[in-house]
């Protein structure tokens, strides 16, 4: 690799957003319905997605509940 070609990933680096949107970073934004598997907060938490066929594709998780926190809430 030529020096001219790392000063520019530099570049490009130092001029990325500090932000960026998901779909810049490669990810697709998908609905997950979030199931409890006991009424109250502990337990375990299943997340499906709502695309059948993802569904299909075995896509699911399952964690306990200490184990997820809302994103939004910790900022």
């Amino acid at each position: 690799m030529s020096r001219s070609n790392v000063y520019s990933e530099g570049e490009r680096w130092q001029s990325a957003p500090r932000d960026p949107e998901p779909e810049d970073l490669g990810y697709d934004i998908a609905d997950w319905e979030v199931i409890r598997a006991r009424k109250d907060d502990d337990g375990h938490l299943m997340f499906l997605p709502e695309d059948e066929e993802t569904l299909r594709e075995e896509a699911f998780i399952v964690a306990e509940s200490g184990a997820v926190c809302n994103v939004e809430e910790r900022l």
